[in-house]
């Protein structure tokens, strides 16, 4: 054959497969993926009677929207493949909706469920039945658990008790349960085996009123004829090491076993000798004997070994199904070198501040002392500096048996840190014989961010890596000193960056019921939930009530969080209401929190220049016009009115205290104040421009530095931004001389600090402290441009607008949202600007592209009006602004 026939034959075969992969793509079925219940995959142990069943459509293609769908759930596998739904089957419903309630008979305790979606889609296709999902009913009511709770005094502040059960396995298991709470942090494990994966249960909470307990499945750890059964119970945040327990075994042949607490009351101390949330753990592996983990019958009465545990008052009649994601070791690191600052005495530096424990893997000799202490800086020395932790110390200790090789890291406890120093090692320890465990509940992330400047880069992960220190079952402010609490202020401005970076949209609806457990009968909440410190009633600044219901419904469709939560947030906000004075909010603690220390009074972190009042106030009207959303969301007419009516009347009380006219702006005409009149929309039109440009100026003035604290750096970047300065909050954002972000990167920082300036003593000197981390939405929002429409919740419509930034060449971001993966990226080189984007299936954009008109812009190498997904909406301002399909898009202009 000659070059030409093979060339020839070569050309038709490229034809023939390019014409069928693109039949192949363009009639490729929608893929039905990414099942879920309650925003969790397949969980187990739920108690929500009408659960949110969820899901995804994967087409490759463009402008698909869903059109139907039909639900069916099963009580078993073989019924849902038979399409036979014998508990529910919702029928052909037209709605583009993929969070779906369910609707079928009641749900009963401990049943497990099979359920499947299809949709009918505006091509005129079905999907495929979607491949099988699961969820499973936990204790549903309380009549459900068999005994109460068990308890002993160990006589000792710290102490670890363990509780132990011998369970006899006669015939094979077909399933078994265990559904188990341990106050205050537990672990369980059967035949020395650790159950799960998840480390300090259960979830914080306010005790006297919700108890969280697991569910877990524990049919494959019954491999024995006898098998132990240990529960391990610390003080944590409770004190009494306190259990209640049931397991439930099905066997093969339909007979049901229980055992209760009432199984578990032989009970003794350990080898964790004490463990506080504090000050660390003690374990001393010569006590790990083999009277907790063997086979030996237990003794029918007390001795010097055992005691019983005794029935003990509940600490909280509400036992809850715990549907937030656990705390797990998320990631280890292993340092590749080890210091030596002293002959004997080592410090491992993990390479950035974190939370979690160390694990240490040794051999020595018998009672050896190992003493592990944290801390975020080191002293010129080289040895851990530890001022900063106030009273907490932070120390772990471990003590060797001296048989062979030992692992261990601390099980009831955890630190912030950045260092380890070790003494008492019996030698010099080499690579992987001291690693960290990074700790933290175990929510997904779900945002990326990076540009062409490493610096912002650098910032992103800063924030990040706070945001990630900071998640324990409630959002606290720091890990590692003696406070690591649920600070609602903080998160105020918190909340967005978090909802970027991670699927909170299970951590906020946890979180928002602790919030309500502090509430009193005046409506009054507390500024830390659980409330183990702070006031009631709560600074008015923590507006993070009402914006925690508000985002998870903006993000992730929550509609149920608002209509629960819907009369608290209302209480709270008719609270501050009746604390006004001519309109004014009567008190504040904290205002705008934090200002760099010349802005603060007297040098504090209070601040000088922006009245704390008229941050309460603004809050006041904050609260107001979001519950006035709220209450047409919820359908609750009269209330629509009435908080509007609120929120005008708090707004002309706010203009008639603090707007200066001569000044043109609000109390001293200073950066936080005027941002956050314009954020909250208490401007009158006419004066929009020019609190703006005061607002510029005066960060021009001060050298492109922001003066402000806690809340109103968010407001300061954002409204430069919306309002044609974004250049301006740029070179906010960019700034590497105090006070800034790059200011802290400068001082070797890896999390953000709790000032802006750089100390290490005692005090206020959190290395670890999200509140200052606002500026990780605004690189999502502004640079990346992706945003949520509250007019359209969880993504069904979403914006994608790019600021693009003179120093900038180039951007890029992503977000997993319900609805799927968004990205966003830009980039321009020689006047041509490059954006492209990823729609998924089943929703719109709202794309805002940069041009002089909608002329110049091409996708793909067409002009836009050829294309039908596309639909041209307007151009103003140098902005053409477009509807856009679902699909993979790139739009070039020139600019």
């Amino acid at each position: 054959m000659n070059v030409l026939k093979r060339k020839i034959i070569s050309c038709l075969l490229c034809c023939l497969l390019g014409t069928n992969l693109s039949f192949s793509l363009e009639n490729r079925t929608a893929q039905i993926v990414d099942l879920r219940c309650e925003y969790a995959a397949n969980p187990i142990g739920i108690d929500v009677q009408s659960p949110r069943l969820s899901w995804r459509i994967e087409s490759g293609k463009r402008g698909v929207m869903q059109q139907s769908y039909r639900i069916l759930v099963a009580t078993s596998e073989e019924n849902l493949a038979a399409d036979s739904a014998d508990v529910w089957d919702s029928g052909k419903i037209k709605s583009s909706a993929s969070i779906v309630e369910y609707a079928g008979q009641q749900l009963t305790s401990r049943s497990r469920y099979f359920w499947k979606v299809q949709t009918e889609l505006n091509n005129n296709t079905k999907s495929e039945w979607s491949h099988p999902a699961i969820f499973e009913m936990g204790l549903l009511n309380p009549r459900d658990w068999l005994t109460g709770w068990i308890t002993y005094a160990a006589g000792m502040p710290g102490r670890v008790l363990y509780y132990k059960s011998i369970f006899h396995k006669d015939k094979p298991l077909k399933q078994a349960r265990m559904y188990i709470s341990g106050l205050g942090y537990y672990e369980l494990h059967i035949n020395g085996k650790k159950v799960g994966q998840n480390v300090l249960e259960p979830a914080q909470s306010t005790y006297d009123k919700r108890i969280y307990y697991t569910t877990y499945d524990i049919t494959d750890f019954f491999s024995e004829k006898v098998n132990t059964i240990l529960a391990s119970v610390a003080p944590g945040w409770y004190g009494l090491p306190s259990l209640r327990i049931q397991m439930e075994v099905e066997e093969t042949d339909g007979n049901r076993l229980q055992l209760s607490s009432d199984a578990f009351r032989h009970v003794t101390t350990g080898p964790t000798v004490y463990s506080t949330v504090f000050d660390g753990e003690c374990y001393d592996a010569r006590l790990n004997t083999a009277k907790l983990n063997g086979t030996d019958t237990l003794p029918p009465v007390m001795d010097k070994e055992w005691a019983f545990a005794y029935n003990t008052v509940d600490p909280g009649s509400n036992m809850v199904a715990s549907n937030v994601e656990p705390i797990q070791i998320v990631d280890t690191i292993v340092p590749a070198s080890i210091a030596e600052p002293q002959p004997g005495v080592y410090v491992v530096d993990a390479g950035r501040n974190l939370a979690g424990w160390s694990e240490l893997r040794v051999q020595g000799k018998e009672g050896t002392k190992i003493t592990l202490r944290f801390a975020e800086t080191c002293y010129e020395s080289g040895l851990v500096n530890q001022e900063n932790l106030r009273n907490a110390r932070v120390t772990d200790t471990y003590i060797l048996s001296g048989k062979g090789v030992e692992t261990w890291h601390p099980a009831f406890t955890y630190h912030g840190f950045r260092y380890v120093q070790v003494d008492g090692f019996p030698y010099k320890p080499k690579k992987g014989d001291i690693t960290i465990h990074v700790v933290r509940s175990a929510v997904a992330q779900t945002g990326r961010f990076s540009c062409s400047n490493p610096l912002l880069n650098d910032i992103h992960r800063m924030v990040f890596n706070t945001e990630a220190s900071n998640l324990h079952s409630v959002p606290t402010d720091c890990p590692q000193r003696d406070e690591r609490m649920g600070w609602l202020n903080d998160l105020t401005v918190r909340i967005e960056q978090a909802v970027y970076n991670f699927n909170m949209s299970r951590f906020y609806a946890k979180f928002i019921d602790d919030v309500a457990d502090t509430q009193d009968e005046e409506g009054r909440i507390t500024c830390v939930a659980p409330f183990r410190f702070g006031t009631r009633p709560a600074d008015p600044v923590c507006a993070s009530y009402l914006l925690m219901a508000w985002k998870c419904y903006e993000f992730y469709g929550d509609r149920r969080i608002i209509a629960e939560h819907y009369e608290g947030m209302k209480a709270w906000t008719d609270y501050l209401y009746s604390r006004t004075d001519n309109g004014i909010v009567d008190y504040s603690y904290y205002g705008d929190w934090c200002p760099p220390v010349e802005f603060g009074l007297g040098g504090g972190p209070i601040s000088r220049d922006t009245p704390g009042k008229m941050i309460s106030t603004g809050y006041l009207y904050y609260c107001a016009t979001l519950l006035s959303e709220m209450a047409e969301i919820t359908g609750n007419k009269v209330d629509v009115v009435k908080y509007r009516e609120m929120a005008e009347k708090t707004g002309e009380a706010f203009n008639r205290e603090y707007w200066d006219e001569q000044a043109g702006g609000y109390a001293s005409n200073n950066q936080a104040s005027n941002a956050f009149a314009l954020y909250m929309g208490l401007v009158s039109e006419k004066n929009v421009a020019r609190v703006a440009a005061n607002l510029a100026e005066n960060v021009k003035q001060h050298g492109y530095h922001l003066t402000t604290g806690n809340l109103c750096t968010k407001y300061l970047l954002e409204m430069l931004t919306e309002h044609g300065y974004h250049e301006t909050a740029y070179k906010i954002a960019a700034q590497t001389t105090y006070p800034s972000w790059g200011f802290m990167l400068s001082k070797g920082a890896t999390t953000l600090f709790e000032r802006w300036e750089y100390t290490t003593g005692d005090g206020m000197n959190s290395h670890n402290h999200p509140m200052m981390g606002s500026v990780g939405s605004w690189f999502y929002k502004y640079v990346a441009g992706i945003r949520p429409d509250v007019r359209h919740p969880g993504f069904e419509q979403f914006v994608i607008r790019p600021y693009i930034f003179n120093d900038l060449d180039q951007a890029e971001g992503e977000l997993d949202t319900v609805k799927g993966l968004i990205k966003s990226g830009w980039s321009k080189k020689n006047g041509i600007l490059t954006m492209n984007i990823t729609i998924p299936d089943n929703t719109i954009a709202t794309v805002y592209v940069p041009a002089k008109s909608a002329k110049t812009i091409t996708e793909s190498g067409r002009n836009i009006s050829k294309i039908r997904e596309i639909k041209l909406l307007n151009e103003e301002n140098g902005v053409v602004a477009m509807e856009v399909g679902s699909g993979i898009y790139q739009f070039t202009t020139k600019i």
